[in-house]
């Protein structure tokens, strides 16, 4: 185990998507979106029988970091805001 220097961001997203889509998939497209500052995107957990055939699964996006500085809030909100917009943007329903 190494230790940083600097700490992380985390935060946690709940993705509304259909029962039988991929977790890879979101997670893919949730990595696309926050871009080359996310360090690691880990599934939680799947919560079912919300709607009618689909699921809410809940993607922890978390550790968001450089390694020369601590980020900003404003910086580490943009990428949450980023992540949240593209996943609307192309249908995703997200609970935040």
């Amino acid at each position: 185990m190494c230790l940083r220097r600097y700490p992380s961001s985390q935060f946690d997203l709940s993705v509304i998507a259909a029962t039988r889509e991929l977790v890879a998939d979101l997670e893919s497209k949730l990595a696309g979106f926050a871009g080359e500052l996310l360090e690691r995107i880990e599934y939680v957990r799947q919560y079912s029988g919300l709607l009618s055939r689909k699921t809410s699964r809940v993607s922890r996006s978390g550790d968001r970091r450089l390694d020369e500085r601590t980020l900003s809030s404003e910086e580490a909100g943009a990428i949450r805001a980023r992540i949240i917009d593209g996943m609307r943007g192309v249908g995703y329903e997200l609970r935040v």
